[in-house]
């Protein structure tokens, strides 16, 4: 799949100011940018032995479902009162952390440890439920990059805090579980510690068989799971969905791209885009 030429792209540069993308619903701004000097730290292509994925957001545009049901249960519980669930508290509390972090004593205090798990597990059933109703598009040059991978002997693996029956019906969904079989899948609640710790892609690493990240990148939607990788020390991609440049470089990615199909991405890993 194509892309525009003026798709954004920035990297990291550590003297420039970086610039500010408005914040639009679901999809950051494709007006054109210029690209900073590239610092970013990732391998060449001809390398690579591994890569990670998160899920909601990177590989796919799950994000409008989500929002529809906590903006349901936020309004029904009294959250976010009197203006509701907006698109910016929804990328700075909600996107990318796991349920523990979310349904906090903070957000429902008139709950029991027991009663915010019950709930947590109702947001999910209805996310799934709404999911089969809605399409649910896979990111922009996704399909070509997973065969160029595969064709190079690259392992792939996801890692996300999404529940794993969620993940499941996603990757079902999208027709992706032959590059991302059982043992590909590692779900940050069934690890020690979530996103934004580095617990589950430490793991992630072990799944494909690689004792260092030296080799490896992660693609990731949200602040939250960049630092998670990074904090692995793995050179982490932003993929501009839900959050602007300027959060995600912040938490520590290399370059942040539109999408799978930005031509800058094979730039940075000296590459051709694959067709």
């Amino acid at each position: 799949a194509g892309t525009s030429m003026h798709a954004r792209v920035v990297f990291a540069s550590s003297s420039s100011s970086r610039a500010h993308s408005p914040h639009r619903a679901w999809h950051i701004d494709d007006a054109s940018t210029t690209t900073r000097t590239m610092s970013a730290r990732l391998p060449p292509l001809t390398t690579l032995e591994g890569v990670l994925f998160d899920l909601d957001g990177t590989l796919c545009d799950s994000d409008p479902v989500h929002f529809e049901v906590f903006d349901d249960m936020f309004t029904a519980h009294g959250v976010c009162a009197p203006t509701g669930l907006t698109h910016d508290f929804f990328a700075a509390h909600i996107a990318g952390r796991a349920n523990v972090d979310i349904f906090t004593e903070a957000f429902y205090p008139n709950l029991t440890p027991a009663e915010r798990e019950a709930l947590a597990e109702d947001k999910e059933r209805a996310f799934r439920e709404k999911l089969l109703s809605r399409e649910l598009p896979k990111a922009n040059g996704l399909d070509a990059l997973l065969r160029a991978l595969d064709m190079n002997g690259v392992k792939t693996c996801v890692v996300t805090n999404a529940p794993r029956a969620n993940a499941e019906a996603m990757l079902a969904r999208l027709g992706l579980r032959e590059y991302f079989g059982v043992d590909r899948l590692v779900i940050g609640s069934e690890c020690v510690r979530a996103k934004p710790n580095p617990d589950p892609y430490l793991e992630g690493l072990k799944r494909i068989g690689l004792t260092s990240s030296k080799k490896c990148v992660a693609f990731e939607d949200s602040p939250a799971g960049a630092r998670a990788a990074v904090a692995a020390n793995i050179p982490v991609v932003g993929i501009l969905s839900s959050q602007n440049a300027e959060a995600l470089m912040s938490a520590g990615c290399a370059l942040c791209v539109k999408d799978f199909a930005t031509p800058e991405l094979f730039d940075a890993f000296g590459a051709a885009v694959p067709e």
